[in-house]
């Protein structure tokens, strides 16, 4: 059965955009544009070792090109005795108070009973390992500690023989697993621009336990690189406030000569999401109330003196036709906070998706660009 899908994004005019695959992938997998939070792997990747004397079992490691890239396969033989361990990872000291996460993807097929093992500490109960996935186990250390993973099989056994499946060993320094690599991945390889024109660099921006980015309301936001001096326009974005203070900028390009968006309005109140084009003067804009502790789709649009904005669709929306039309100052564009004020004005929350065209969006193409997402946010 297929997967339901919206329509794809707009892309024309597109100049700048972000998509971090929220709703489409989890803390493990990597999407197209979001290779995953920053991260090293601590793991040599090619230094596993597996114990195939192990209750004198004999054993052989080979890659699996039939399972795909980086896939190796492990064939056990005569497996007899109890408790016996299969693709053992090397042990990695790990210092008193420190806290890292090991993973690993493993292929089990129909086989049952096997578990994900710590060799090491205590207080770990065993990972239940069944058919294809990624696995992971994260271990605060307590003392300094030498570390093995390994997959394994309780029990009393007789004449044994199996296959399985391993790759991508991570060992990372952080409490959850994210995303493979086999050296490291940086702030600025993380998150790609949709246009792939632009670096994006995470290096200001916290990570949630899923290794999602967000804006924790003191010193967190991006700075795009983008100067460009618009005259129409569109911005889009897809929040979810975390109670962010007065004017907590979701994207700021300076509001006395470019233009803001701010998930709390001032001018009008607390959850009220509002925007603002070159207005240096109360009310800085206009302002349409969303609700709170869901994900919500704001977009900002220009042509000539009329500014309009919208929230979850093409209908709801407001518009200024006495607003300015003079090209926006070169000013660089932030996300998450105002591009040259304190942290009182700073947003608090997620941000999953920003864009930014050269040209106003039309109703149908706001509709069609809601639609993609929708689904994915629970809009």
């Amino acid at each position: 059965m297929g997967i339901a899908r919206g329509p794809n994004i707009v892309k024309d005019g597109l100049v700048f955009g972000y998509d971090t695959g929220y709703g489409i992938a989890d803390n493990s997998t990597a999407t197209r544009f979001y290779q995953g939070e920053p991260t090293t792997n601590q793991a040599d990747t090619d230094a596993k070792r597996n114990w195939g004397t192990h209750n004198g079992a004999t054993s052989s490691t080979t890659t699996a090109p039939e399972k795909g890239p980086g896939w190796k396969k492990l064939i056990i033989t005569n497996i007899n005795g109890s408790n016996y361990r299969l693709a053992q990872f090397p042990y990695l000291t790990q210092a008193n108070g420190t806290t890292r996460t090991y993973s690993v993807e493993f292929d089990v097929g129909n086989l049952t009973g096997y578990s994900m093992f710590v060799d090491g500490t205590s207080g770990y109960p065993p990972t239940n390992v069944s058919g294809k996935g990624r696995y992971s186990t994260t271990i605060t250390a307590s003392g300094n500690k030498s570390i093995a993973v390994f997959l394994g099989k309780s029990g009393t056994h007789s004449n044994i023989n199996h296959v399985i499946y391993y790759k991508e060993y991570q060992v990372e320094e952080k409490s959850h697993a994210s995303p493979f690599t086999d050296s490291t991945r940086s702030d600025t390889t993380s998150l790609i621009d949709l246009k792939r024109n632009t670096n994006i660099n995470l290096s200001s921006v916290s990570f949630n336990s899923t290794g999602q980015l967000t804006f924790d309301g003191t010193d967190d936001k991006i700075n795009t690189g983008i100067t460009t001096q618009l005259t129409d326009f569109s911005c889009v974005v897809v929040f979810k406030d975390g109670g962010s203070a007065a004017w907590g900028r979701l994207v700021d390009k300076q509001y006395t000569t470019g233009f803001f968006i701010s998930s709390y309005f001032a001018s009008v109140g607390t959850n009220y999401v509002g925007a603002g084009v070159i207005e240096p003067n109360s009310p800085h804009g206009q302002a349409l109330q969303y609700t709170t502790g869901k994900y919500n789709y704001f977009v900002l649009t220009r042509s000539g003196s009329t500014h309009t904005i919208y929230l979850n669709g093409s209908t709801n929306k407001l518009q200024k036709t006495n607003g300015s039309s003079a090209t926006l100052s070169s000013t660089e564009m932030a996300i998450g906070a105002w591009n040259g004020s304190t942290a009182t004005q700073r947003y608090t929350g997620e941000i999953p998706v920003v864009k930014l065209y050269n040209k106003e969006l039309t109703a149908a193409e706001i509709q069609q660009d809601f639609e993609a997402y929708k689904n994915r946010f629970n809009l």
